[in-house]
């Protein structure tokens, strides 16, 4: 899958999510804490327990980084 593609289908994924969730009434802390859930639910079933540790942990090493690289192009 190219990284075109792989943004698509993440992109499409959050919208039918965002889009089910907008016409439940939650808050948006419990959908962000069900997507969470969901989320590691999904990582513990495809990839184990500890996979699923292991892989949230590369994923918040990821973001962080791309959070301050953006923080960082705004310093001169």
């Amino acid at each position: 899958m190219t990284e075109q593609e792989f943004s698509l289908k993440a992109k499409a994924m959050a919208t039918a999510y965002l889009d089910t969730t907008a016409q439940s009434g939650l808050s948006p802390d419990d959908v962000s804490n069900l997507a969470g859930a969901s989320l590691g639910e999904v990582l513990a079933q495809q990839l184990g327990i500890f996979g699923a540790v292991e892989r949230l942990r590369m994923l918040a090493d990821v973001m962080e980084k791309q959070v301050l690289d953006d923080a960082m192009k705004g310093v001169d």
